[in-house]
């Protein structure tokens, strides 16, 4: 049993929904003991995941809002203007009145082996850090969906930096917490983009109980947007890409990473032209931080173990 806490930008792009929904079809496996939020209306993603938990009956799991702005970089958090409508129906949840960045100091001082999951952009974490110096030394390890480490693709467009959101939404967060000394794995954009839902999934989802319902009312209401996003930044997205399944592959790498391929690399957080970037160093260079990155995946295999939890909810 892996005790978790989870830092989630929930709401806007449906992969954090269906992380949630993931880590709530393997009680055997992971135990949450807490959801963050960060990015714009905090407030609202904290009642679109308390919802989801109360679908789950797992309405006992605190719920914290947090940063709403980027540490020095106000007005770059995305907001799509879906977010309300991700809410559907289901019932109503609490919601802690314990700011995020304290709820995670906390947590990390009362559950022995917590692992933090940032799944959204990292200023909830780099406040936590400026709280408390030995937070990256309390917990167990630190998972991160991001990073662009090598090539990054949608379809057969390869991208710039700078496509990785989670990290350059917030790119002074992001050096703060990847240079703190957390043991931190990176499940990066150069896998994540290669590993999404099919509509056949969808399909079978919204046959499914309650929550696997809200979790594929949500996807419908995202893929129009994500497929407009996607071209629009020079991409090909399959007819069939549904939802780039982001999030809940950082999600699968703690369940079973056997999909995934893991190399201890040396990476430097480092903003270059005002863009977060994770540049691969030769470790005889002696500089950057040792980190355990995904740089391979089996996106077939990938699919399959996310969505067959899903099913169940």
């Amino acid at each position: 049993m892996r005790r978790i806490l989870l830092d989630t930008d929930i709401g806007s792009d449906v992969d954090d929904a269906l992380a949630l929904g993931l880590v709530l079809a393997s009680p055997g496996a992971l135990r949450l003991e807490a959801v963050t939020t960060v990015g714009a209306d905090t407030r609202l993603r904290a009642r679109l995941a308390a919802r989801l938990l109360a679908l789950a009956g797992c309405d006992g799991v605190d719920v914290c809002a947090g940063e709403r702005e980027p540490l020095l970089r106000p007005g770059r958090f995305g907001w799509f203007r879906h977010e309300e409508a991700m809410l559907g129906e289901g019932p109503d949840a609490p919601i802690s009145d314990e700011p995020a960045p304290e709820r995670i100091v906390r947590a990390a001082r009362e559950v022995p082996g917590l692992e933090l999951v940032a799944i959204g952009p990292l200023t909830n974490l780099a406040r936590a850090v400026a709280l408390d110096s030995e937070l990256p030394r309390r917990v167990a390890g630190l998972s991160i969906m991001g990073g662009h480490i090598r090539q990054v693709r949608i379809g057969e467009h390869v991208c710039a930096p700078g496509i990785d959101y989670n990290l350059c939404s917030d790119p002074e967060a992001s050096v703060a917490v990847l240079g703190a000394g957390f043991a931190t794995t990176l499940v990066t954009a150069d896998v994540t983009l290669q590993t999404w839902m099919q509509s056949a999934d969808l399909e079978r989802l919204e046959s499914r109980g309650p929550l696997a319902r809200s979790l594929a009312a949500q996807v419908r209401i995202w893929e129009p947007v994500q497929r407009e996003l996607f071209t629009g930044l020079g991409g090909t997205v399959a007819e069939t890409n549904v939802a780039y399944l982001h999030d809940p592959l950082t999600v699968q790498a703690l369940l079973d990473p056997a999909c995934l391929r893991f190399e201890t690399l040396r990476i430097l957080p480092t903003i270059a032209d005002g863009v977060l970037r994770t540049l691969e160093l030769d470790p005889a260079l002696g500089i950057g931080a040792e980190m355990r990155v995904a740089t391979e995946v089996d996106s077939e295999a990938a699919r399959d173990a996310i969505v067959e939890p899903l099913l169940g909810l």
